[in-house]
């Protein structure tokens, strides 16, 4: 047994709950108050553990790699402020359903609103956006205390991965002194409690015979990890039923219908209205998807998902099945095809064309580095989307199946897109890109402030001198503070950042400079690379709505 643990036994009893119930990366904040479990979770010898100063960062960091292995990572800081800092990525993660286990030290009880430092109220700071938020004993020697927090904690690793994933919140109050160590030889470890796992419903045939009833069905899919395993299913099912989907939902076939936004520009919206909605995932993207559904609402609306919730984001939800999308799926094979598939059809044929005629020739723009930039990405790879504009400039192009797309679509804010991304790719040998806007970039810049940057994290940064969606959207262009305190225009560039951090740096003002310089950005490399990607700032918008005219005539 290590010597070298926390002399407080609910602290090694922690740690060791975490390592039996196969928690194995741990990101770390410096503090003091939470010094006992920095060395517990060192010294233990199980937990991969990387210190990260800034905590906003550090806890992206962490949802990143939550992403890519399904498990909770540890995130875990000092008492005080910095608690607060973790609250935009729990928030993230609470509605992109990622496990993470949140561990935030804190004074004991008796000095919380006493005026002593470093301390604000804890107990439950996260409860709107945590699965469940737990406050331990700090007495760990009495036995009945520290049988509690072991069940405690039992139950919060379990709950982070019960049907319908999420961050679980453990606050730990901590009596001083703090940085103790001893041997736990002879110690027994501490019993691992079973929590009851939330049953499922079991599957339902009548819902398969009652959507036999409906000709018009569209199954659409949201928000999904890679690795789903629904390809095949709704493949054949493409071949009866519409089914729409958005990059989020890493599902790519020539059966399916992805360009949402520009399916439903100027097309007949009561023609392609469904009788039966089936939604998968969440976090849809297309606004005008969402408004379409609400006033052309279906006769049903079935949510099929593990989770404890199902949002009404259509405000026509029906049916919430709590079983598992593929058994659910498999049943609807019996459902025969109908003409309504023609007319999504011709709408997609049409789009296409219009698509195409209007993409040839774009001048230099942002819709025109992302149409260059999308299909030269590495074969096999990785690409996260920040948040705006980028987001929505990929569902305008063919999806490629060998990509795996993300992005923080549950909160969908622009704080934390770096971070995440560098979390992942630490957690895979792929070549992870992450597409950025310049302000969402410079809001995240701490995220290179961190000595485990692998080197396969390529950065690409979209500088338009703004917040260009300000100028994309109805409302703000029409004010006289577009480009103060909506746009927030300014002219900084990524260098100095680059040059700080060690990060090779890149730029391009031109498609022929893109071309140019991305064989070598996106080689293999000590560090990771960023290109910067100077584009107009005022040309945006008119190109973006542009195209969307195009579509809507004829």
């Amino acid at each position: 047994m290590n010597p070298n643990l926390s002399d407080k036994i609910g602290i090694r009893n922690l740690v060791e709950i975490c390592a039996a119930k196969g928690i194995r990366h741990v990101i770390i904040s410096p503090g003091s108050r939470n010094a006992p479990l920095t060395i517990s979770f060192n010294e233990h010898g199980a937990f991969d553990c990387i210190s990260i100063p800034d905590e906003r960062c550090a806890a992206f960091y962490a949802l990143g790699i939550a992403q890519q292995t399904g498990m909770p990572a540890v995130v875990c800081c000092t008492s005080g402020t910095a608690s607060l800092n973790f609250a935009p990525a729990i928030a993230e993660a609470y509605y992109q359903k990622i496990p993470m286990l949140v561990v935030t030290a804190d004074r004991p009880d008796e000095w919380i609103d006493q005026g002593e430092g470093q301390s604000i109220r804890q107990r439950d700071v996260y409860v709107n956006y945590t699965k469940k938020s737990f406050h331990l004993h700090v007495d760990t020697e009495d036995k009945d205390n520290l049988r509690s927090n072991d069940r405690m904690v039992c139950e919060a690793i379990d709950a982070c991965l019960l049907p319908g994933k999420g961050p679980v919140h453990i606050n730990v109050p901590l009596r001083e002194p703090l940085y103790g160590r001893k041997s736990y030889e002879g110690v027994p470890l501490p019993r691992i409690y079973a929590s009851s796992l939330i049953s499922t419903h079991p599957t339902t045939p009548h819902l398969a015979d009652k959507a036999k009833k409906y000709n018009r069905i569209i199954i659409l899919c949201g928000l999904m990890m890679p690795g789903h395993g629904l390809d095949s299913v709704l493949e054949r099912l493409g071949e009866k039923v519409i089914i729409l989907t958005e990059n989020t939902s890493n599902l790519q076939s020539p059966l399916f219908f992805e360009h949402i936004d520009p399916l439903l520009t100027g097309a007949d919206k009561e023609e392609l209205r469904p009788d039966l909605l089936i939604t998968l995932g969440h976090s849809f993207i297309s606004k005008k998807l969402k408004l379409w559904l609400r006033e052309f609402r279906p006769k049903e609306h079935w949510h099929i998902s593990e989770d404890e919730k199902a949002h009404d984001v259509f405000q026509s939800l029906t049916t919430h099945l709590r079983i598992s999308p593929l058994d659910f799926l498999r049943e609807l094979e019996c459902l025969n095809g109908d003409s309504y598939q023609a007319a999504w059809q011709k709408r997609k044929e049409k789009v296409l064309e219009k698509t195409k005629a209007y993409t040839k020739e774009l001048p230099w723009s942002d819709m025109r580095v992302f149409k260059e930039l999308l299909p030269a990405l590495p074969k096999d790879s990785d690409l996260h989307m920040g948040n705006s504009s980028p987001v929505r400039y990929c569902q305008l192009f063919q999806g490629r199946s060998d990509l795996r797309y993300y992005s923080n679509r549950g909160v969908a804010g622009i704080d934390g897109v770096t971070s995440t991304a560098a979390g992942s790719a630490m957690i895979t040998d792929r070549t992870v890109t992450v597409i950025t806007g310049d302000v969402a970039f410079f809001y995240d810049s701490n995220a290179f402030w961190n000595q485990r940057l692998p080197s396969n994290l390529k950065v690409i940064v979209i500088n338009n001198g703004g917040g260009g969606i300000f100028r994309m959207i109805p409302g703000p262009p029409s004010t006289n503070q577009l480009e103060t305190f909506f746009e927030t225009k300014h002219s900084l560039n990524a260098k100095g950042i680059c040059d700080t951090f060690g990060i090779h740096y890149y730029f391009a003002s031109s498609f022929e400079e893109i071309a140019q310089v991305l064989p070598d950005f996106f080689k293999e490399n000590d560090r990771p690379a960023l290109l910067e990607i100077f584009t107009p700032r005022t040309e945006n918008d008119t190109i973006y709505r542009g195209y969307f005219d195009a579509i809507a005539k004829g």
